[in-house]
């Protein structure tokens, strides 16, 4: 028997099964007539309402929305335009984008809540009161149809939220958990859904209309769940106790801080659309620098036997199998790398790999490390070691030239060649199993680690309360989502150990 929309959901989560899993029982052909009969109301009211917002604030209360939406990105003065520096000067924004990402969201946050600042407009006075959305309504409201004004009020009183996805119906639509206030919903999307995916956060206003919702704006900029820390931080700050009487709802204390919730959302987007290349050290701390040193000498096997033990910890079958030979036992080249015991940036890991050192069969070195200070130390342990050995001259090229490098066609199709030996190589099941067991002690190190997204907490502490543990919850699944988006063989059971180890249910 079909459950009525009041009965308790089937699926065993004691909601209603309207409040449940109703949408997605419903036939995909009454969802599709569903969303075609609320678009077709709705759809035709944007360019109105935008119309409607220009006709009242003009050009110039365009650039002022925009530049407020962005929070002032540039905030200059100019004079009758003439930026002459005079004290008459006034404000001077920076011109509206229309091919900005951000675009979608900031035409609804335009036309249903930017109301011009008083104290700081060219607008005329007369259009100060209310927002665009108000004065349609006002003007067009008895002639619009039930479904297009009640859809126009609940624009109006609807929000910006950060919503998680919760599931997804590709096509179809999703359902959401505002992570600020917790509410979830079902929401009929058609295009959103298409490249969304449980665990994505969206900064979007979601409208309640006739039994369902719909996302009136939302950006393109899939937010991964790694931030999710940040946002649970945020609403911690926005749910604060009521301090007395008449203190405001979380839904009007969200409105209020509507420009907090902005500018949290407009750094993440920025650090997603526009990634700042970080500077470059290893593990010793050391600017990244890549150094080639040469060295010639008399002896190979000597030389191989005196620099031996720069391959600090690693046994000799493996040592041996970087060995090339040929029948007479003759060296022809080894390869193996520089490792010291112990690692600073992953306390897991034995020993640290300082750099990778060549020897051939006539006694030619090359040594290659990735800083200045490991070229100079290195180059001084193979002249105490190989006192005879002649230094012949060094390489040295940045991070810089050597993206530049790579950067070309010979540059790329080395890329390619290494891409396809490295495939190659992680193919081997004996290869896999050992970074499969790299990546468990990586991680089973991390449980105990301090977190700067956990407050500096490591993930066994932070799993005490409430917020640390959906934080938590969340690092975790950023954990499986590279793993997949970056195809490194982790086992498949790790991310559930971890879960098991911190008491979370998968």
């Amino acid at each position: 028997m079909k459950p009525g929309r009041n009965d308790p959901c089937p699926c065993g989560s004691g909601r209603k099964f309207k409040h449940c899993c109703l949408a997605q029982a419903q036939q995909p052909g009454e969802r599709d007539i569903l969303w075609r009969r609320l678009r077709r109301e709705i759809d035709p009211l944007n360019n109105e309402l935008v119309n409607e917002a220009l006709h009242r604030f003009g050009d110039l209360g365009l650039e002022e929305a925009w530049n407020e939406f962005l929070l002032w990105p540039q905030y200059e003065f100019d004079d009758d335009n003439e930026n002459d520096g005079d004290e008459s000067d006034g404000p001077l924004f920076i011109p509206f984008d229309e091919d900005s990402p951000y675009v979608p969201v900031f035409l609804s946050w335009f036309v249903y809540e930017w109301r011009p600042d008083p104290e700081d407009t060219s607008v005329p006075e007369r259009e100060h009161a209310a927002t665009a959305a108000h004065t349609y309504l006002q003007r067009k409201g008895k002639r619009l149809g039930a479904t297009a004004r009640g859809y126009i009020e609940a624009c109006m009183a609807a929000s910006f939220s950060f919503h998680e996805v919760l599931r997804c119906d590709p096509g179809q639509g999703f359902r959401l958990r505002d992570i600020l206030s917790g509410t979830e919903i079902e929401v009929l999307e058609r295009s959103g859904s298409q490249a969304s995916r449980p665990g994505d956060i969206l900064y979007a206003k979601i409208v309640p209309i006739e039994g369902t919702a719909l996302m009136e704006a939302c950006t393109p900029v899939m937010i991964p769940p790694r931030y999710k820390p940040e946002l649970i931080e945020l609403r911690r700050a926005i749910a604060a106790p009521p301090v007395g009487p008449g203190d405001p709802t979380d839904a009007q204390r969200r409105r209020d801080r509507s420009m907090e919730l902005r500018e949290t959302f407009l750094g993440i987007a920025d650090e997603l659309l526009n990634p700042q290349v970080p500077e470059m050290r290893n593990t010793d701390g050391d600017p990244i620098e890549f150094h080639t040193l040469r060295f010639d000498t008399a002896d190979a096997e000597a030389a191989l036997a005196a620099l031996r033990d720069l391959a600090q910890g690693m046994d000799d079958e493996s040592f041996d199998a970087g060995v090339e030979r040929n029948a007479q036992d003759r060296l022809l080249r080894a390869e193996f790398p520089w490792l010291h015991a112990g690692n600073a940036a992953a306390p897991s890991l034995p020993n640290t790999t300082m750099g990778n050192i060549t020897i051939d069969g006539n006694g030619h070195i090359t040594a290659e490390v990735n800083s200045a200070a490991r070229a100079a130390a290195l180059r001084a342990i193979i002249e105490t070691k190989l006192p005879g050995a002649q230094a012949q001259p060094s390489e040295v090229q940045s991070l810089q030239e050597m993206m530049a490098q790579a950067d070309t066609p010979t540059g790329r199709a080395r890329a390619r060649q290494r891409e396809a030996e490295s495939a190659q190589l992680h193919a081997q099941p004996e290869v896999q199993a050992m970074l499969q067991a790299s990546m468990r002690r990586h991680y089973e190190a991390w449980l105990d680690e301090d977190i700067p997204a956990l407050g500096n907490r490591t993930p066994r502490q932070a799993v005490q309360d409430a917020d640390g543990r959906e934080s938590v919850e969340a690092l975790l699944r950023q954990i499986e989502r590279d793993a997949q988006d970056q195809r490194i063989p982790m086992d498949p059971r790790l991310v559930d150990d971890l879960r098991k180890e911190l008491g979370i249910a998968p």
